[in-house]
């Protein structure tokens, strides 16, 4: 499928089968979702799927986590008209920072920061990341936040995976993800059938 091309029925998700598969070998991770990025259709679909569990929620700011979840967090923030807060790697920022320690997903060991003067008690916030894999940089995200006593109201990513600190994200916090029930196992087992039919 063109990257930029809309299909004239948009079953859900349809735009996850704009994904791109790793071709780069097991040190890079195992699929690029920023390719649905380039559709423009294809990230406000994505965008209002993840914001289908929180039409009731009060959110009063969204973050992103460095660095892919920029993308996808100031596309979510656009879309609720809310300002957005960026969560960064340890050494970005040039003000006050609160840190976190965390392991990410390849197993290394890194440090997280945010601004010590935008969250507060009683501030409701949307944490957004790309994809949730060991769900560690999640945590710290979610660790940096309550912190500075603001409310997690939700975590929302493209994929969540069933690994066992995605299920913990799951059962402790109110979440959302593109991924339809039936495509979770392919996920979960890292290979999408549509990688078979994936040309450049």
């Amino acid at each position: 499928m063109d990257v930029l091309a809309v299909p004239p029925k948009r079953e859900e998700g349809w735009y996850l089968s704009l994904m791109a598969p790793n071709t780069k070998g097991p040190k890079f991770a195992w699929l690029d979702p920023s390719r649905l990025y380039c559709n423009s259709q294809a990230l406000s679909d994505c965008v209002k799927d993840l914001l289908k569990p929180f039409q009731n929620e009060t959110i009063d700011l969204v973050a992103g986590i460095d660095a892919m979840g920029f993308i996808l967090g100031s596309a979510v923030a656009t879309t609720l008209g809310k300002g957005f807060l960026a969560i960064r790697k340890a050494g970005h920022l040039c003000v006050e920072t609160h840190t976190q320690d965390y392991s990410d997903y390849s197993g290394r060991e890194k440090v997280m920061e945010v601004r010590v003067d935008v969250l507060k008690p009683g501030l409701r916030v949307l944490l957004v990341d790309q994809w949730i894999e060991t769900g560690g940089t999640m945590r710290a995200a979610i660790k940096l936040v309550e912190n500075q006593g603001a409310t997690v109201v939700g975590i929302a990513a493209v994929a969540i995976e069933n690994s066992e600190g995605g299920k913990w994200l799951k059962e402790n916090y109110k979440y959302s993800h593109c991924i339809p029930k039936e495509l979770q196992s392919q996920i979960d087992s890292q290979y999408m059938e549509f990688f078979k039919n994936f040309s450049v």
